[in-house]
């Protein structure tokens, strides 16, 4: 003897109340939309405080230039890390979508011109490479090199 499975109809009442039930509910939220806007996460803003931006740039880039004046690797590292902390910051600041730096870096394309998004490209790969292999060798040479390519990355979002 075999059992038959019916499908469950949703009765027209059902789909009746839904329908008025959605339609108040657009009307409720409408105005709420239309006073407080909707927020696109995929669309980029300008930041609200760039003087503040600039101000906080500033500072940390005196720090990143004073720990490659006193040398040594580590120091050249943690500038590395600090001027990719500040272009992170930045990409925030203009509402950038994504969990990690480089999701960010990605949804904000846009913002850079062919040659800055490379930069800092190639400047937080050198950032990857510090943090995830501990043989990493990072020089003089490439040191100044990244942090170039951050500054140009974040000129060009100032």
């Amino acid at each position: 003897m075999g059992y038959r499975v019916h499908k469950y109809k949703e009765p027209t009442e059902h789909k009746i109340v839904k329908a008025i039930l959605k339609g108040l509910w657009w009307l409720l939220s409408a105005p709420f939309k239309l006073i407080f806007g909707r927020r696109n996460p995929g669309q980029m803003q300008q930041p609200e405080n760039v003087n503040l931006d600039r101000q906080f740039v500033a500072n940390k880039w005196q720090e990143i230039e004073q720990l490659l004046t006193l040398g040594q690797p580590s120091n050249y590292q943690r500038a590395i890390l600090e001027a990719d902390k500040v272009l992170d910051h930045l990409l925030k600041g203009h509402r950038a979508p994504g969990l990690t730096m480089g999701d960010r870096l990605k949804a904000s394309r846009n913002k850079f011109s062919a040659e800055g998004y490379d930069a800092a490209w190639r400047a937080h790969k050198v950032r990857n490479n510090i943090v995830h292999n501990a043989d990493y060798p990072v020089t003089d040479f490439v040191a100044r090199k990244a942090i170039e390519n951050f500054q140009k990355a974040i000129s060009e979002l100032i």
